[in-house]
Protein backbone atom coordinates (compact mmCIF):
# COMPACT_ATOMS: atom_id res chain seq x y z
CA UNK A 1 0.00 0.00 0.00
CA UNK A 2 1.54 3.61 -1.02
CA UNK A 3 1.41 6.08 1.32
CA UNK A 4 -1.02 8.25 -0.50
CA UNK A 5 -3.49 4.79 -0.18
CA UNK A 6 -5.75 5.42 2.33
CA UNK A 7 -4.64 3.80 5.62
CA UNK A 8 -8.11 1.83 6.46
CA UNK A 9 -10.97 1.12 3.93
CA UNK A 10 -13.23 2.07 6.94
CA UNK A 11 -12.26 4.23 9.88
CA UNK A 12 -13.57 3.59 13.08
CA UNK A 13 -13.98 6.71 15.67
CA UNK A 14 -16.08 8.29 18.34
CA UNK A 15 -18.09 11.50 18.76
CA UNK A 16 -14.81 13.24 20.78
CA UNK A 17 -11.72 11.36 22.35
CA UNK A 18 -12.43 12.50 26.18
CA UNK A 19 -14.71 10.34 27.56
CA UNK A 20 -14.50 10.23 31.62
CA UNK A 21 -15.69 6.88 31.49
CA UNK A 22 -12.33 5.52 29.24
CA UNK A 23 -10.60 6.29 32.44
CA UNK A 24 -9.03 2.81 33.62
CA UNK A 25 -10.80 1.11 30.94
CA UNK A 26 -8.89 2.52 27.57
CA UNK A 27 -6.92 5.12 29.00
CA UNK A 28 -4.43 4.23 31.59
CA UNK A 29 -4.81 6.09 35.27
CA UNK A 30 -1.98 7.93 35.29
CA UNK A 31 -2.09 9.22 31.51
CA UNK A 32 -2.22 12.97 31.97
CA UNK A 33 -5.08 14.59 29.79
CA UNK A 34 -3.13 16.04 27.26
CA UNK A 35 -2.07 12.86 26.02
CA UNK A 36 -5.35 11.31 25.32
CA UNK A 37 -5.92 12.71 21.91
CA UNK A 38 -2.45 11.33 21.03
CA UNK A 39 -2.91 7.76 22.62
CA UNK A 40 -6.67 7.82 20.75
CA UNK A 41 -4.64 7.90 18.03
CA UNK A 42 -3.09 5.14 18.34
CA UNK A 43 -6.26 2.90 18.14
CA UNK A 44 -8.58 4.84 16.08
CA UNK A 45 -8.32 6.28 12.47
CA UNK A 46 -10.73 9.18 13.17
CA UNK A 47 -12.63 11.27 15.24
CA UNK A 48 -15.99 13.03 14.94
CA UNK A 49 -16.16 16.35 16.09
CA UNK A 50 -19.17 18.54 16.18
CA UNK A 51 -19.12 22.30 14.90
CA UNK A 52 -19.41 23.94 18.41
CA UNK A 53 -16.24 21.72 19.25
CA UNK A 54 -13.95 22.60 16.68
CA UNK A 55 -15.14 26.35 16.20
CA UNK A 56 -14.08 26.97 19.41
CA UNK A 57 -10.79 25.54 19.23
CA UNK A 58 -7.84 28.19 18.65
CA UNK A 59 -6.00 27.69 15.39
CA UNK A 60 -2.92 27.10 17.47
CA UNK A 61 -4.98 24.11 19.66
CA UNK A 62 -6.22 22.98 16.00
CA UNK A 63 -2.45 22.95 14.76
CA UNK A 64 -1.42 20.97 17.76
CA UNK A 65 -4.41 18.33 17.44
CA UNK A 66 -3.08 17.94 13.83
CA UNK A 67 1.02 17.54 15.04
CA UNK A 68 -0.26 15.29 18.37
CA UNK A 69 -2.03 12.50 16.15
CA UNK A 70 -0.38 9.60 13.69
CA UNK A 71 -0.36 10.81 10.08
CA UNK A 72 -2.99 8.85 9.06
CA UNK A 73 -5.29 9.72 11.19
CA UNK A 74 -8.09 11.99 10.45
CA UNK A 75 -10.90 14.53 11.63
CA UNK A 76 -14.21 14.39 10.54
CA UNK A 77 -15.53 18.22 11.48
CA UNK A 78 -19.23 18.49 11.32
CA UNK A 79 -20.14 21.19 8.74
CA UNK A 80 -20.11 24.55 9.74
CA UNK A 81 -23.80 26.09 9.26
CA UNK A 82 -22.86 28.46 6.62
CA UNK A 83 -18.79 29.50 5.13
CA UNK A 84 -16.57 31.72 6.65
CA UNK A 85 -13.19 32.89 6.20
CA UNK A 86 -12.88 32.16 9.92
CA UNK A 87 -13.77 28.22 9.64
CA UNK A 88 -11.43 27.86 6.50
CA UNK A 89 -8.85 28.99 8.24
CA UNK A 90 -9.65 26.92 11.65
CA UNK A 91 -10.13 24.00 8.86
CA UNK A 92 -6.94 24.84 7.13
CA UNK A 93 -4.97 24.63 11.01
CA UNK A 94 -5.34 20.74 11.04
CA UNK A 95 -4.13 20.34 7.21
CA UNK A 96 -4.92 17.38 5.30
CA UNK A 97 -6.35 15.70 8.30
CA UNK A 98 -9.85 17.56 8.09
CA UNK A 99 -12.56 16.11 6.64
CA UNK A 100 -15.56 18.11 6.17
CA UNK A 101 -18.44 16.42 6.80
CA UNK A 102 -21.98 16.23 6.49
CA UNK A 103 -23.73 13.94 9.65
CA UNK A 104 -26.68 12.49 7.55
CA UNK A 105 -25.53 8.94 6.24
CA UNK A 106 -25.02 8.84 2.15
CA UNK A 107 -24.78 12.98 1.74
CA UNK A 108 -23.29 13.96 -1.75
CA UNK A 109 -21.12 16.55 0.31
CA UNK A 110 -19.19 14.16 1.92
CA UNK A 111 -17.66 10.88 2.44
CA UNK A 112 -20.34 8.09 3.77
CA UNK A 113 -20.64 8.18 7.38
CA UNK A 114 -22.14 5.29 9.62
CA UNK A 115 -23.71 6.32 12.99
CA UNK A 116 -22.94 3.58 15.67
CA UNK A 117 -26.10 3.17 17.53
CA UNK A 118 -25.90 2.65 21.06
CA UNK A 119 -28.47 -0.62 20.39
CA UNK A 120 -27.02 -1.15 16.92
CA UNK A 121 -27.51 -4.98 15.69
CA UNK A 122 -23.84 -5.81 14.17
CA UNK A 123 -25.50 -8.05 11.67
CA UNK A 124 -27.27 -5.27 10.32
CA UNK A 125 -24.01 -2.99 10.71
CA UNK A 126 -22.35 -5.44 8.49
CA UNK A 127 -24.75 -5.58 5.92
CA UNK A 128 -24.57 -1.54 5.58
CA UNK A 129 -20.73 -1.50 5.70
CA UNK A 130 -20.97 -3.90 3.19
CA UNK A 131 -23.47 -2.01 1.02
CA UNK A 132 -21.13 1.24 0.73
CA UNK A 133 -18.33 -1.09 -0.40
CA UNK A 134 -18.29 1.28 -3.83
CA UNK A 135 -17.48 4.11 -1.60
CA UNK A 136 -14.29 4.03 0.84
CA UNK A 137 -12.97 5.09 2.72
CA UNK A 138 -16.37 5.28 5.01
CA UNK A 139 -16.37 6.26 8.18
CA UNK A 140 -18.04 4.12 11.48
CA UNK A 141 -18.66 6.63 14.77
CA UNK A 142 -19.38 5.48 17.51
CA UNK A 143 -22.47 7.96 18.70
CA UNK A 144 -22.36 6.73 22.96
CA UNK A 145 -18.49 6.13 23.08
CA UNK A 146 -18.97 2.83 24.14
CA UNK A 147 -15.48 1.49 24.15
CA UNK A 148 -17.06 -2.22 24.44
CA UNK A 149 -19.27 -1.79 21.46
CA UNK A 150 -16.32 -0.08 19.60
CA UNK A 151 -14.30 -3.18 20.44
CA UNK A 152 -17.41 -5.35 19.20
CA UNK A 153 -16.94 -2.98 15.81
CA UNK A 154 -13.40 -3.16 15.18
CA UNK A 155 -13.39 -7.02 15.74
CA UNK A 156 -16.78 -7.25 13.22
CA UNK A 157 -14.37 -5.03 10.86
CA UNK A 158 -11.53 -7.08 11.15
CA UNK A 159 -14.06 -10.49 10.33
CA UNK A 160 -15.06 -8.21 7.57
CA UNK A 161 -11.61 -8.01 6.07
CA UNK A 162 -11.56 -3.77 6.75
Amino acid sequence: MSSTQNYHYCLLGAICWEHPSWVGTFYPEDLPAEWRLNYYSTSFECVYLPYAIWHAAAPETLDAWQHDTQEHFRFLLQAPPAPSAENDALIAALGKKAVAVHPQLGSAHSPPLVWLEPDANLRQLAQTLQALEAAPPFYLISVSANYAQLAQARTLLEVLGY
